[in-house]
């Protein structure tokens, strides 16, 4: 059985792509935060949840690496999906170095992390495997929140570099750029600023997970064999 490794497994899009992978026969551990999921099985709890949850506070990069520990019982992980995305509400001129940090740690330090140690893995099992990379617009297109912005425009960064270098072992490394997607992150978007940003976007709707779910298993799947360092726009023509 195929098993993809989720980080961000229960949040809105998390469990939009866990929900799509178990559909099409993979087995999901999921990794977040602790406490962030209940202690029933996976079958009680609905197809949206993973088959193993792995409590992870993805700041601490020595949580990181016990979280890989977890992960040596698994095995053939031939995908990973980093989802986990940390957002926060703070003006230019109030951050503090540690704020950046703690984004940076989420949204691109972990992702590096978790990256260069399952592909290490699938080298040494001889797996053709596959990193999805969940990016965002704003990565290309800047964000008034410097640390989200940023961190999302390094992870684009990371996905090409790690293609080029994860190739020759035949891991694909590719990343999507979400525009507005109906999650909680975005409830909380003030309502002026979400149509201000309506107004940039061809379909003139918000996202929903599935629509993002359905891509990270085709970017995951054969389908896409030729395709990596490749940064998908699943946006609604999000322009400008």
């Amino acid at each position: 059985m195929r098993t993809c490794v989720l980080t961000g497994s229960h949040g809105g899009m998390g469990r939009a792509i866990c929900a799509e992978m178990r559909r099409v026969g993979y087995r999901v551990v999921g990794i977040d935060r602790p406490g962030s999921a209940s202690q029933t099985s996976a079958s009680e709890r609905g197809e949206d949840a993973p088959d193993r949850f792995i409590g992870c506070d993805l700041t601490d990069m020595d949580a990181v690496r016990e979280a890989l520990g977890a992960l040596d019982d698994e095995a053939a992980v031939t995908t990973l999906v980093n989802c986990a995305g940390l957002y926060e509400k703070i003006g230019v001129f109030d951050l503090t170095l540690e704020d950046l940090d703690r984004v940076l740690a989420v949204n691109l330090r972990a992702p590096f992390l978790l990256s260069q140690e399952l592909a290490r893995r699938m080298v040494a099992a001889g797996i053709a495997g596959s990193i999805v990379n969940i990016a965002s617009i704003n990565g290309k297109l800047g964000s008034p929140m410097i640390p989200y912005g940023t961190s999302k425009a390094g992870l684009i960064g990371l996905t090409r570099s790690m293609a080029r270098t994860l190739a020759p072992y035949g891991i694909r490394v590719n990343a999507i750029a979400p525009g507005t997607i109906d999650t909680p992150m975005a409830a909380d978007v003030n309502p002026v600023q979400m149509e201000r940003q309506m107004h940039s976007v061809a379909m003139a709707r918000v996202g929903k997970p599935s629509e993002i779910a359905t891509v990270v298993r085709f970017l995951a799947g054969e389908e896409a064999s030729y395709m990596t360092g490749s940064i998908v726009d699943v946006a609604g023509g999000w322009m400008s």
